[in-house]
């Protein structure tokens, strides 16, 4: 007797997400939003905020951000094979219409005073806001990685910066104005919102203030003009 056929299993198919950033006031595009898939992933939207993923069905975190804008986290599923499309809008970062805030040199100063007695103590690796505009970048990590002991690893369509001395998979721990930060969001700062920055490439220069949960990896500190 023959033997019965057996038919193959369906592959399952990839679904497809059609998104847009838009501003959620304006209902415009917003150009070069970034979008992190699962904290992996990366892409980023186009000229008037369009951007395109295709992946295996399954539940996925979005995380889009742009520079202005509070970034936003949402949940979609990809279905096998359908095609889905959303739009992803975002708040300003700040919505002072027709108010200009302007710091007092006084404040300025007691908000760095710490960093400047790090700096004179002559331990890690400072850049001040002078050396960040002279160096016109405009991605952070082009500044990152001109200090001795950092260098840039690309994962995917990501860069990041590492320190030389640290082992593979090893990335430096973030702080934003003081505060333990994501490494997603810290290192995607623009440098013009930059005041200052401290890079300490190992434990053993590392002060106490930033010991935190990766600092055995290396310390980014970083420093925003508008910080409170």
């Amino acid at each position: 007797m023959a033997a019965p056929t057996v038919a193959p299993a369906q592959q399952a198919q990839p679904g497809v997400l059609h998104g847009q950033v838009v501003a959620r006031a304006s209902g415009d595009g917003v150009r070069g939003a970034r979008i992190v898939v699962d904290t992996r992933d990366t892409t980023a939207a186009d000229s008037v905020g369009r951007f395109e993923l295709t992946l295996a069905p399954a539940r996925y975190v979005l995380e889009v951000a742009a520079p202005g804008y509070s970034p936003g986290v949402w949940k979609i599923t990809f279905r096998d094979g359908k095609t889905l499309e959303h739009v992803f809008d975002l708040d300003p970062a700040y919505e002072l219409p027709g108010v200009v805030i302007e710091g007092k040199p006084s404040s300025i100063g007691r908000r760095f005073a710490d960093f400047e007695r790090r700096r004179h103590a002559g331990m890690g690796y400072f850049l001040t806001k002078e050396q960040i505009e002279r160096a016109g970048s405009a991605a952070l990590i082009d500044i990152l990685v001109t200090v001795r002991g950092v260098e840039q690893v690309c994962i995917s369509n990501t860069c990041v910066a590492k320190m030389v001395r640290s082992p593979p998979g090893c990335y430096p721990q973030y702080f934003l104005d003081g505060n333990e930060s994501t490494p997603y969001f810290a290192r995607n700062t623009p440098p013009q919102d930059v005041q200052g920055v401290e890079i300490y490439r190992g434990s053993s220069e590392t002060p106490g203030e930033f010991l935190g949960s990766n600092s055995g990896c290396g310390v980014i500190a970083i420093w925003t003009k508008s910080a409170p």
